[in-house]
């Protein structure tokens, strides 16, 4: 083994050893290829009123600019399916959003992980990401051979589906890197384009925000201009669709166990619900992103 490999082989022991269910490595490149299809998805307005996904288009593209001499991205997976479900009568909440906010819990990972790295390779230097910078993390997962994307634009593990949290450590060493997969993984079918019941897909790997649930019920701060079919906060139609999420690996991770009154609260319950309440009992979860007077405009766009 050479000594490349040596460090990839301890990099990716150490991920393991703090909670990381896969860990693939790339080399820091500019994503040039990544450069038409990014801006063509933007000229076409399919950001929506995220405006902040036009900002730092450069760096988006070139971790070097986020990292000064950035040699390795290290990509981490951490998967979040469970078997665990909302009462059947209540106004839906995306699977990622029934327990505490992801980016809390794999922040803390991550800055332990990357702590053990600095004194297993003291030369080395980086930043971490938990969905927090101008990124293109599925892109970065997909080359380092940990999946693929799926139709819906979702990214795809072969073990662990969609239901997964992506990670990044951007680091200034090099390594052995990894090979994304090769092959048309999802064939011919279109399951998750067919079941989106607002054509928010609008061919595959390309999603029109504004007709997506989760941007609606999520990031739009106006009016919601579409049915959201029962959904509260997110949306998962797609990623149920999906054949490959009907067979991946259950986790059930204590860290992502449901808030309780996810599970358990009535359509009357969100109806009642006031801001006091709201604040006390998701004020760890992601739903805090919407916030309380958008949660009730959802509520809105809710039929029993």
């Amino acid at each position: 083994m050479n000594k490349l490999s040596e460090i990839s082989k301890t990099v990716k022991n150490q991920a393991e050893q703090f909670g990381f269910d896969a860990c693939g490595i790339a080399q820091s490149n500019y994503l040039s290829d990544m450069e038409n299809i990014l801006k063509k998805w933007l000229d076409n307005g399919y950001n929506a009123s995220m405006n902040y996904m036009k900002n730092h288009f450069e760096i988006r593209l070139n971790p070097r600019l986020l990292v000064e001499n950035a040699m390795s991205v290290i990509c981490l997976l951490t998967s979040y399916n469970s078997d665990v479900s909302q009462n059947a009568a209540a106004p839906k909440i995306a699977r990622y959003a029934l327990g505490n906010d992801y980016h809390i819990i794999i922040r803390k990972k991550l800055n332990d992980f990357f702590a053990s790295l600095k004194k297993t390779f003291p030369q080395i230097n980086g930043r971490g990401f938990v969905d927090s910078a101008p990124i293109l993390e599925r892109e970065w997962a997909v080359r380092a051979g940990l999946g693929w994307y799926g139709k819906s634009s979702a990214f795809i593990s072969p073990v662990f589906g969609s239901f997964v949290f992506l990670s990044e450590l951007i680091v200034n060493i090099e390594m052995e890197y990894d090979k994304p997969l090769t092959g048309n993984f999802c064939g011919a079918c279109n399951k998750c384009i067919a079941g989106c019941p607002n054509s928010a897909i609008t061919e595959p790997y390309v999603v029109n925000s504004q007709k997506c649930i989760s941007y609606q019920t999520i990031e739009n701060r106006g009016e919601i201009n579409i049915t959201t079919h029962g959904w509260l906060f997110g949306c998962d139609i797609c990623l149920q669709a999906c054949p490959y999420n009907k067979c991946a690996k259950i986790c059930n991770r204590e860290e992502f166990q449901p808030i309780a009154e996810t599970l358990s609260m009535s359509f009357d319950d969100w109806e009642n619900i006031g801001e006091d309440d709201f604040n006390k009992i998701f004020e760890k979860s992601p739903l805090m992103r919407t916030g309380y007077e958008r949660i009730k405009r959802n509520m809105k766009n809710v039929k029993r």
